[in-house]
C-alpha cells in the first residue's frame, strides 16, 4: 500500500488511473465536485476504487457545509458552520453531522475531511476561512467542532480536524501561495492549538497547514516540519492518529515542491497520508522509489495507525434511496440556520473544487 491519498480527474476511472491503482495501491481517495454528477455514479465510482484495493481504502471528501459542499450538483446543500455556530443552534449542529453522514454514506464516503478548527481571528481575511470556522474564540470552536465531530463519527463518517496547528491568523490563502504566521510555539499554544489540544483524543485523524512559522521552523513549513508534526502534535499534544497532509498541489507548496518530493518530505516530518489530488499519476512511481530512504520503524508506526484507521471504516448503506430523506433534512436545516450577517467572503478555490 502506498501512504498517498489521490485525487481522480472525472466522474469515472480512466484506463491510465485504473492501472495505477493496481499497481501502486494507494491509501485512499479524495472526491472533489468534479467526481460528483448523481448519486448512483458516485456509488458507482466509489465502488470501483474499493474493488481495485487490495484494502478498504479511505474515500474522502470536504463536506463542512455553506461554501464547501461537494454535493451541490446532487442538489444537497448545507449551512455553514458559522451561520450555525452564529445562532448558538447545537441542535443544528448535531443535525448538520447527522445529515451529512447519512449522505456521504449513501455515496460510498467513509471519511469526511472535517470539522475546520481554526480560530476566525479576522471574517475578512483572504485566507479561504471565513464562513468555514466555528468561532472567533477557541472555546466556541471546541464546543460546537466537538458536537459535530463526534455526531459526525455516530453516524458511521470517520472525522479529521484541520488545519494543525491552526492558521486562522494567516492574511493568504494557501492555495495561491505560502501564508506566514509569527506566533512561537507557546503562542500557540495559549490560543491557536487549544482546539487541537481539547479534541485531539477522539479525533481520528488531523489534517496538517500550509502555513509558515519561522519561529518554529525557519525552513519548512507546518506540513513539512518535523519540528511542528513530531514536535508539537506527536510529542507534545501526543496525538496517536492519522495525520494528513492538506492538497500538497496547493501553491503554498507546489510553488517549490514537486509533489513526490513534498509528499516525502511530509512522511519524513512523521505525517502518514499526504494528499495529491490534482494530476496524481506521474508522481506516484517517484514517491514510491523514495519510500526506502524513511526509517523503516516509523514507516512500522506508519502503517499500523493507517491500518488501524482503515479498519474502522464504514461500508456504503444498501439503500440508495435514504438519498431523499437527505434532501429533505437538509433543506429544513437550511431554512432553520438562516444564512446572512456575515461580511461578504473573499472568493477562494476551496469553494469551486
Amino acid at each position: 500500500m502506498l501512504p498517498v491519498l489521490i485525487g481522480i480527474d472525472g466522474p469515472d476511472l480512466n484506463a491510465g488511473e485504473e492501472a495505477a491503482i493496481r499497481r501502486f495501491q494507494p491509501a485512499g481517495f479524495v472526491l472533489f465536485s468534479r467526481n460528483v454528477e448523481s448519486v448512483e455514479q458516485v456509488r458507482r465510482l466509489a465502488a470501483r476504487l474499493r474493488e481495485l484495493s487490495n484494502h478498504h481504502p479511505v474515500i474522502a471528501v470536504d463536506q463542512e457545509g455553506g461554501r464547501v459542499v461537494r454535493t451541490a450538483a446532487l442538489g444537497l446543500n448545507l449551512p455553514s458552520p458559522s451561520s450555525l455556530a452564529r445562532n448558538g443552534d447545537f441542535s443544528g449542529v448535531v443535525e448538520l453531522a447527522s445529515v451529512t453522514a447519512l449522505a456521504l454514506r449513501c455515496l460510498g464516503v467513509n471519511m469526511n475531511f472535517a470539522p475546520v478548527l481554526d480560530i476566525c481571528h479576522d471574517p475578512g481575511a483572504a485566507n479561504a476561512l471565513p464562513g468555514r470556522c466555528w468561532g472567533n474564540n477557541a472555546q466556541d470552536v471546541i464546543s460546537y467542532a466537538g458536537v459535530y465531530s463526534s455526531n459526525l463519527r455516530r453516524g458511521g463518517i470517520q472525522s479529521c480536524g484541520k488545519h494543525f496547528p491552526g492558521m486562522g491568523r494567516a492574511q493568504a490563502d494557501p492555495h495561491f501561495s505560502l501564508p506566514v504566521v509569527d506566533l512561537d510555539e507557546w503562542e500557540l499554544f495559549e490560543t491557536d492549538m487549544l482546539p487541537f489540544l481539547a479534541l485531539c483524543p477522539e479525533l481520528p485523524g488531523i489534517m496538517s497547514a500550509h502555513v509558515m512559522l519561522p519561529r518554529i521552523d525557519a525552513e519548512f513549513p507546518a506540513t513539512l516540519s518535523c519540528r511542528v508534526i513530531r514536535g508539537m502534535l506527536r510529542e507534545r499534544l501526543g496525538f496517536r492518529g492519522v495525520v494528513f497532509t492538506d492538497d500538497l498541489c496547493m501553491g503554498a507548496i507546489a510553488g517549490q515542491y514537486a509533489p513526490d518530493e513534498a509528499a516525502f518530505l511530509s512522511l519524513k516530518a512523521g505525517c502518514d497520508l499526504p494528499l495529491v489530488c490534482h494530476d496524481p499519476l506521474p508522481w506516484l512511481e517517484p514517491l514510491a522509489a523514495r519510500l526506502d530512504k524513511l526509517d523503516p520503524y516509523e514507516r512500522e508506526d506508519s502503517f499500523k495507525r493507517v491500518e488501524a484507521l482503515s479498519d474502522s471504516l464504514c461500508f456504503p448503506l444498501s439503500e440508495a434511496s435514504l438519498w431523499i430523506k437527505c434532501l429533505h433534512r437538509a433543506e429544513r436545516l437550511c431554512l432553520s440556520a438562516g444564512e446572512g450577517g456575515e461580511l461578504p467572503l473573499p472568493s477562494s478555490p476551496v469553494q469551486q473544487y
